[in-house]
């Protein structure tokens, strides 16, 4: 894959903060989002079809829309929600919320779904290696994969637990619906979970060339200028690498930092996915890699350096 350096845009076209109309953040709905993450994987797996590790992807988010029943949102704290906004704190860290006591259930209901699907035999075995870990350490893990601590469990293990995370976080974020507009100002980190981006998306519709931050856990999305750099914030210009200017997936990548993340353009790919797109672009990842950039985005379906563990 070819990689070319684009000019991002010129001064005068870079946004500053959005008008009064315009969200800061947003919640999705967990079923409608799933569903439409698994239908666009589905799509991408077939226009790759050689690559087993995107097929896998696609049965396992479809196994998450079928087991979405399982999920049920935990009890909100309305005073603990807003002092958290006010204070510019996620509500849902991924330090402090976890709800345990639906873990095995979640996973259970998971597991189930995605065996009903004809899985490659390594996708089994390695589905079956966390069925037989002890809960415990399956949360241990979860945790670890939460600080992003990949190294503390098993490769193949990191998008079944993901998927579970995934499943609780994103379920639980919709309870903040009638709380979004307490999010103020800027953040580099999910103001709903704390987690990193996975990427962003430059979206149309109410929010018109606007582009939002893309949550790897919980898929809330949220403003943030396109004048700057979303690892380290430096105001300098940052470059666009990729396959042309007309490409609707590029690198945004800074040279203060050395860090990218993909930037997504809806109107060139309506039904873009963060997650799903992201996942069917690794060539893009090896590429912007090479060049000496590294990823700051993150995907909870796969550690970087080993996406193919279960396959």
């Amino acid at each position: 894959m070819s990689v070319k350096a684009v000019k991002l845009i010129q001064p005068g076209e870079i946004q500053g903060m959005p008008d009064d109309d315009t969200p800061l953040l947003v919640v999705v709905d967990a079923g409608e989002m799933f569903r439409a993450r698994a239908e666009r994987m589905h799509v991408l797996a077939a226009q790759q079809s050689d690559s087993p590790w995107l097929a896998f992807c696609a049965q396992l988010m479809q196994a998450q829309v079928d087991c979405l029943s399982s999920v049920t949102p935990q009890p909100l704290d309305e005073t603990v929600v807003r002092e958290s906004f006010i204070h510019k704190l996620p509500p849902f860290s991924i330090t402090t919320w976890l709800p345990e006591a639906q873990w095995s259930v979640v996973l259970n209901a998971l597991s189930t779904a995605l065996e009903a699907q004809p899985l490659a035999p390594g996708v089994r075995g390695a589905l079956e290696r966390v069925k037989q870990t002890a809960v415990v350490d399956q949360i241990r893990q979860a945790k670890a994969l939460l600080a992003a601590d990949e190294a503390a469990l098993p490769a193949d293990a990191v998008p079944f637990i993901g998927a579970v995370l995934q499943l609780l976080w994103a379920t639980q974020s919709k309870t903040l619906s009638a709380f979004v507009e307490l999010h103020k100002g800027e953040s580099g980190l999910c103001p709903v979970c704390g987690s990193h981006p996975v990427a962003s998306v430059v979206r149309v519709g109410e929010r018109d060339l606007h582009r939002y931050m893309v949550c790897s856990l919980c898929a809330s999305e949220w403003y943030a200028p396109r004048a700057r750099c979303t690892n380290c914030e430096t105001p300098k210009e940052v470059s666009m690498l990729g396959d042309s200017r007309e490409s609707a997936l590029q690198g945004e990548c800074c040279e203060e930092c050395g860090g990218y993340l993909k930037l997504m353009f809806q109107a060139k790919e309506p039904l873009v996915d963060a997650v799903a797109d992201d996942l069917a672009s690794i060539r893009l990842d090896l590429a912007l890699s090479g060049e000496g950039f590294s990823r700051t985005g993150r995907n909870l379906f796969f550690t970087v350096g080993q996406p193919t563990a279960v396959t």
